[in-house]
């Protein structure tokens, strides 16, 4: 995609939305922008809702992250916490499980990640046992659908 702007108005929104548990609601759409399944790569917004988590998930390779609004937060499974403003540019590596959420505003978040074997994010339950293995193909091709 050759563009010089986005406007967000106008893209592919994908839900992912789970309220079976209150204190961790999953209300997050997510709209790719650009990528190539033959090259792994993929970018992508992320919107979250106020106080919206995302699923439990870990990072199958190094993703880019820059905060585009609202405030986002990350949350470890061994309690650490990271809360992170527009601007703020990250580089995830590969492995850790977390739940990211957004904060009072909600969060605006872009994402681009680069796959050597298309293997994107793995899913899990809230006891992080893995349901699920998101690749580049699925969030390319819209067929995201998480297995709950």
């Amino acid at each position: 995609m050759d563009v010089s702007s986005i406007d967000l108005t106008y893209l592919n929104w994908i839900p992912d939305i789970d309220l079976s548990d209150p204190t961790r609601p999953v209300t997050s759409f997510t709209a790719i922008v650009g990528g190539d399944v033959e090259t792994g790569r993929v970018d992508f917004f992320t919107r979250r809702e106020p106080n919206s988590y995302c699923s439990f998930h870990k990072h199958l390779v190094e993703t880019i992250s820059v905060v585009v609004a609202g405030e986002f937060h990350v949350e470890e499974t061994d309690g650490s916490k990271k809360t992170r403003s527009p601007g703020h540019y990250s580089c995830t590596p590969a492995g850790r499980l977390h739940w990211e959420h957004a904060g009072p505003a909600g969060a605006l978040v872009f994402y681009t990640l680069q796959s050597k074997d298309g293997r994107a994010f793995e899913v899990s339950d809230r006891d992080g046992n893995p349901i699920q293995v998101v690749t580049v193909a699925d969030m390319l091709t819209g067929s995201v659908l998480l297995t709950r």
